[in-house]
C-alpha cells in the first residue's frame, strides 16, 4: 500500500524542551497565529508494538483535556511517517519540585493547595470514568510560574477508561511508579479509581516531610522487597518525629484517610474534597480574590528541600549554548530529518482519526 501523501501542517517546531524513553518534547509556533505550544514527539520505531499505548493517551485527552482547566490540553493529534505529534499547553513554568525550590519558601497550606488542586481533577477524571493512575509530583507542571493557580496534570499515557456500563469491573494490568502504587495493583488483584486516591496520600506524605512512607526504589533486592513489603501491609507511621511537629493533625488525618489497605476504605475524591485539611488552602472567589484559609504555618523548606532537590526530572530540559532553535525534529533517535517546506512548516500525514 502507497504511503499516504504529505501535507504541510501549521506547526514549526523549535527548541528542545525535554527528553524521555519514547519521547522528546519540543517547542512549536502556530503558523497562522503565533501562539506556542508544546509538541510530543513520539518515535514510532521505539514504540513499535506499543502504538496503541499513544491511540489511548490520545483518546483520554480528547476526552478529558477541555473539561478541567488544571488539565493539559490536546490541542491537536497528527503524524509523519517517522512519529506521532500531540500538540499540547506549553507548560514553561517547570515541574513542581522545580517551582517549590525557585519559590524559595513551601507552606503547609502551599501543600493543601497543591493537593486540592490534584483532588479536584481526579474527581472530574473519576466523574468520566477516567482512572489516571500514575499520579506523582512529576507530572504536575505549571503553565507558568505565576503561582499555584498555573499548575496542571500531565502525562496520561497509563491512564485508562472504565466501561461506563461497568464501571465495578477491576483494571487487570501492572502499572504505575514505585513508590505511588497501590497494594492492589501489586497485588494484580484488580483496581480501579482508588489507586489514584493511594497515590495522593503518597505525595501528600511526601510533600510534608520530604520522604516517602514507602522506601521503595525502582531496583530489586533486600530494601525494595522490604518496601513492598510495607507497601502490601499499609504499614507506616509519621517519622521521622522531627519533621512532623510542625504540621497539623488534620493533614495526616487527610493522609490516613488515603493510604488505606483496603480500596473501599479510601475517600474517593469527592469526599477527599470536603475533608478539614483542604480549609488549609486559600480559596480563590471571583476576579481573583482570596477568600478562607488559615495564619501561615512554618516554613518546611528547610527541612524537605534537601529531599525535594535529589528528585530528577523526569524529562530533564536541555537547550543549545547560544539559545539558537535545535534541529527540526530531529529527535529521540529518529532515521533522518522530518520534512519541512519553505517556511519550515512540518510536512505531514493525513490527521489520525
Amino acid at each position: 500500500m502507497a504511503a499516504k501523501p504529505l501535507q504541510a501542517c501549521d506547526y514549526k517546531t523549535g527548541r528542545t524542551l525535554g527528553q524521555g524513553s519514547f519521547a522528546t518534547v519540543k517547542e512549536a509556533v502556530k503558523l497562522s497565529t503565533g501562539e506556542k505550544y508544546a509538541l510530543k514527539v513520539i518515535n514510532k520505531k521505539h514504540m513499535k508494538g506499543r502504538e496503541h499505548l499513544v491511540r489511548n493517551e490520545v483518546g483520554i485527552l480528547q476526552k478529558v483535556s477541555k473539561g478541567h482547566r488544571h488539565i493539559v490540553t490536546l490541542h491537536e493529534y497528527f503524524e509523519t511517517p517517522n512519529s506521532l505529534y500531540l500538540v499540547m499547553d506549553l507548560c514553561t513554568g517547570g515541574e513542581l519540585f522545580e517551582w517549590i525550590m525557585e519559590k524559595g519558601t513551601f507552606y503547609e497550606e502551599d501543600a493543601a493547595e497543591i493537593i486540592r488542586t490534584v483532588v479536584d481533577c481526579v474527581a472530574y477524571l473519576h466523574e468520566q470514568n477516567v482512572v489516571h493512575r500514575d499520579i506523582k509530583p512529576e507530572n504536575l507542571l505549571f503553565r507558568s510560574r505565576n503561582s499555584l493557580s498555573e499548575l496542571m496534570i500531565a502525562d496520561f499515557g497509563l491512564s485508562k477508561t472504565l466501561d461506563p456500563e461497568n464501571s465495578d469491573l477491576l483494571l487487570k494490568s501492572t502499572v504505575g511508579t514505585p513508590g505511588y502504587m497501590a497494594p492492589e495493583i501489586l497485588r494484580k488483584q484488580g483496581h480501579g479509581k482508588p489507586v489514584d486516591m493511594w497515590a495522593i496520600g503518597v505525595m501528600t506524605y511526601f510533600l510534608l516531610c520530604g520522604y516517602f512512607p514507602f522506601a521503595v526504589g525502582a531496583g530489586a533486592g533486600s530494601d525494595f522487597n522490604a518496601g513492598v513489603d510495607r507497601v502490601l501491609r499499609a504499614d507506616f507511621a509519621f517519622e521521622p518525629k522531627e519533621y512532623w511537629l510542625d504540621i497539623s493533625n488534620e493533614s495526616k488525618d487527610f493522609i490516613s484517610r488515603l493510604i488505606r489497605l483496603d480500596p473501599e476504605e479510601r475517600m474517593s475524591a469527592a469526599d477527599a474534597l470536603k475533608h478539614p485539611w483542604m480549609g488549609f488552602a486559600p480559596i480563590v472567589g471571583d476576579g481573583g480574590a482570596t477568600v478562607g484559609g488559615r495564619v501561615r504555618t512554618i516554613d518546611l523548606l528547610p527541612n524537605v528541600g534537601r529531599q525535594f532537590s535529589k528528585k530528577q526530572s523526569t524529562l530533564r530540559k536541555t537547550a543549545t549554548a547560544n539559545g539558537a532553535p535545535a534541529p527540526v525534529v530531529a529527535a529521540d533517535g529518529m532515521e533522518g530529518v522530518e520534512t519541512v517546506n519553505e517556511q519550515g512548516a512540518l510536512m505531514v500525514q493525513a490527521q489520525a482519526e
